[in-house]
């Protein structure tokens, strides 16, 4: 269940027939809490720029952890440069929930609101680290 953002729609003499699409009802009422509670959607923003994890990349980031993400680039100014993350970190815990793919860590971040600390979980040159974070707001 959702709300239409896009509707194609062929109409003939017997019938209408067509292709709707929408957006999630949880994403919906998510973006509606943060439009009361500020006005405007305020998502959190750490900086990275990340990849998904296959077992060829965890062989040789030499990581038993099959899932994650991967920091690929990052903000040198933003908050995860800050806190210490680095490239080639791989990220397999946000907030003590594991993480599965580039779009479960980005969901974690951008929900949190701006100067919340959250402990991330990485692993560097093959041994676990953990990482205190502080969210920033995103400058987009």
């Amino acid at each position: 269940m959702g709300i239409n953002t896009a509707s194609f729609q062929q109409a003939t003499d017997i019938e209408t027939y067509g292709i709707s699409f929408a957006i999630p009802y949880s994403l919906t009422v998510k973006i509606m809490q943060k439009l009361i509670a500020d006005g405007r959607v305020i998502r959190g923003y750490i900086g990275v720029e990340g990849r998904e994890v296959n077992p060829v990349m965890a062989r040789l980031l030499d990581a038993e952890q099959l899932r994650g993400v991967l920091i690929a680039g990052m903000d040198p100014n933003g908050p995860a440069a800050q806190s210490g993350l680095k490239v080639n970190d791989l990220i397999v815990g946000i907030n003590n929930q594991p993480i599965s793919s580039f779009r479960n860590a980005l969901d974690l971040v951008a929900d949190t609101r701006p100067g919340t600390k959250l402990p991330f979980r990485v692993i560097r040159n093959g041994e676990p680290l953990d990482v205190s974070v502080t969210i920033g707001e995103d400058p987009s």
